[in-house]
């Protein structure tokens, strides 16, 4: 996956970030080429080799037409999660792991209507809290907007939803 200085990429784990730079270090056992990405919600810079890329997960951040289907699925019916509080905070974290928009939104959609339904362990708040700051941090980063926006943008969202489904 070929990737330039001042692409939009997003780290599976620290989220979302731009290329700042691409270095090419020198060690003992040759050469390597590194993306450097600023990662501004983390305050980190991340040194990526290049050929590790894909291997990490680091992807492109999504596109308009992605970011349609992440609010349609914020939307959409939910799907049941575990009562089982092990079994629910496994399956919610592999989503979050991956740190693709659309898994990330099941899960704030899913906690949102299992908060509705039942109550919420720590564990499961952490989740959702988590994943509203990446989902957030995506969407600030693909509309141009502030992280305080998307996050308003995903609370009225998944709101309306549960408020449409109890009329």
């Amino acid at each position: 996956m070929p990737l330039a200085v001042g692409d939009k990429v997003v780290h599976p784990y620290h989220g979302p970030g731009r290329i700042t730079a691409i270095e090419n270090k020198e060690f003992t056992h040759g050469k390597e080429n590194y993306y450097v990405i600023e990662i501004p919600t983390q305050g980190l810079t991340l040194h990526i080799p290049k050929h590790r890329v894909q291997e990490i997960g680091v992807r492109p951040a999504m596109a308009q037409a992605q970011l349609e289907r992440v609010l349609a699925t914020l939307r959409s019916r939910p799907k049941g999660l575990p009562d089982d509080h092990k079994e629910r905070q496994e399956q919610v974290w592999e989503k979050l792991q991956t740190g693709e928009p659309i898994e990330i939104a099941e899960v704030l959609r899913d906690l949102t209507w299992h908060e509705k339904q039942a109550h919420l362990t720590k564990k499961d708040t952490d989740y959702l809290d988590r994943g509203q700051k990446l989902l957030a941090a995506e969407i600030a980063l693909v509309t141009g907007t502030d992280i305080t926006e998307a996050s308003k943008t995903i609370e009225s969202t998944l709101t309306a939803a549960v408020a449409e489904s109890i009329n």
